[in-house]
């Protein structure tokens, strides 16, 4: 990116003072909630809601207009009514505004001449010099700048490495929340709707060069030049991995993406091969988004050749049938290794081959501590996944110890000593290993089993130790790391 574009986009990331203009001083209106994001997240430059009418807002003042504005604003939010747009620019123009995040829709998307007809202006007004966001986009978070989108509020405010792009503001808000779960700590997010003037081409390009973004994910409807698109996406993948969901490849997804963000949307081989080519890693969907972040962010040293244990047989058959599906292995054990295994599980109903069944969901930490040991230090495995079923350990577990009469353990206990148990191997072995959070804990009694699950999958975060919500999602998330580390590094 040339450096006066750079120059501007970090004023629009970044802004000494940001406008507001739509629905101030109407409650619930989209423009009003807009503002009470930014106050609420703790935006700490100058905000000047503008509004005709005057008064305050939460406490800061509404300025009648541009002109009443003395400090310098480097960014304008918009929520007017479509017709309104353009003079809301001209306006933003003549006061040396850098660039403006549109959310009012009724453009190109909604495919009407007048709507059309409105995108082209403010395409034109575009080229005097003021960057656009939008039209009918949610806007722009930055825990740096300070800013946020609408419900952003509650996004963390501490700067990440993981930035995402989307043309839905719906997918922007939620990628925020789960990215927080996650802990994939957020550079730059943007919802960019329409894209008319900056659009998924420039701000890859941005976020390429960015030195505080490290992975980059995107959901994308459409781009307006495929060559320069897919340019830029093979230069930033040599360095930071991508991960984009491509919305709209089928005849009826395509037809709601050109309702919905006015973009044409491509077949879907076409866009599969022209990713692979590009080094982009492909997903379908939010889960498989966050799933493939967390594993490419958490796992340094991925592979194709699996360990599993625990989840009963079903889960091992199953997972086995996807590790082929998407050319991994669980390499069966040694014979030196199933029979030291069997010292632990004499009992009819396991298998030690691989996956190593249990038989029961709790085991003895000692027990798995002892097996997962023999397993990472003797077989040639890249990854050991660890299946964890929460409702026998949190709900059947404290049910039976109380018709038996003995006190039922401390919700979350066994988790929290599997989590010893693991971060202890995972530094003795130095190889990866990955959990497996199953809540089929579905029952209205059974909600504080979610609330265990949360705070647990926080705390292996922490230690380094990715949590998935299923086997397959575990082994899906695996693969797209290796396909990551594989772009990266071909001759590996």
């Amino acid at each position: 990116m040339e450096p006066e574009k750079r120059r501007i986009m970090d004023r629009i990331f970044n802004p000494r003072g940001m406008a507001l203009f739509g629905g101030i001083g109407t409650p619930g209106a989209f423009g009003y909630l807009i503002a009470l994001s930014n106050i609420r997240y703790g935006y700490k430059g100058a905000l000047y809601p503008i509004s005709s009418k005057g008064g305050e807002i939460a406490g800061h003042r509404i300025y009648k207009s541009l002109d009443d504005v003395d400090g310098p604003v480097d960014l304008a939010s918009i929520s007017v009514p479509a017709r309104a747009v353009p003079a809301v620019l001209r306006d933003c123009l003549k006061h040396g505004v850098a660039g403006v995040q549109i959310h009012s829709s009724g453009f190109a998307e909604v495919g009407t001449r007048e709507g059309i007809s409105l995108q082209e202006e403010i395409i034109r007004l575009a080229q005097h010099g003021l960057r656009i966001v939008g039209p009918n986009c949610f806007g722009i978070h930055c825990p740096r700048g300070g800013i946020t989108l609408l419900p952003g509020s509650g996004f963390a405010k501490e700067p990440g490495n993981i930035a995402f792009i989307s043309q839905s503001g719906g997918v922007a808000t939620d990628f925020g929340y789960e990215a927080g779960s996650a802990r994939l700590g957020i550079s730059k997010v943007v919802s960019f709707g329409n894209g008319c003037d900056v659009d998924a081409i420039e701000l890859l390009d941005y976020l390429g060069d960015d030195p505080e973004t490290q992975y980059i994910g995107a959901y994308l409807e459409g781009v307006r030049d495929g060559r320069c698109f897919l340019d830029n996406l093979r230069r930033i993948s040599t360095t930071k991995p991508v991960v984009i969901w491509k919305g709209g490849l089928t005849p009826l997804g395509g037809r709601a993406a050109l309702g919905h963000t006015g973009s044409m949307a491509g077949e879907q081989k076409l866009w599969a091969g022209a990713l692979s080519q590009a080094k982009a890693i492909s997903v379908q969907g939010l889960d498989e988004s966050i799933d493939a972040l967390t594993a490419i962010k958490y796992l340094k040293k991925p592979g194709r050749k699996i360990a599993l244990i625990g989840g009963g047989g079903a889960i091992g058959v199953f997972s086995c049938d996807l590790a082929h599906r998407w050319h991994m292995d669980l390499p069966t054990f040694s014979t030196k290794t199933q029979a030291h295994l069997r010292k632990h599980f004499p009992t009819p109903g396991n298998s030690m081959a691989n996956p190593l069944d249990t038989g029961s969901p709790v085991i003895p930490g000692d027990t798995i501590k002892a097996s997962a040991s023999t397993i990472l230090a003797n077989e040639p495995v890249d990854v050991l996944i660890m299946i964890l079923l929460l409702r026998p350990l949190e709900v059947e577990v404290h049910t039976f110890s109380e018709m038996m009469g003995v006190p039922p353990p401390v919700p979350g206990s066994y988790l929290t000593e599997m989590l010893d148990i693991l971060t202890d191997l995972k530094q003795k072995t130095d190889k990866e290993i990955v959990a497996v959070f199953e809540n089929r804990a579905n029952q209205v009694d059974d909600v504080s089993v979610e609330k265990v699950s949360r705070e647990l999958r926080a705390a292996y975060l922490d230690r380094g130790i990715p949590v998935f919500a299923s086997a397959e999602r575990a082994l899906r998330g695996i693969r797209h790391a290796v396909t990551a580390a594989e772009f990266k590094n071909p001759e590996c």
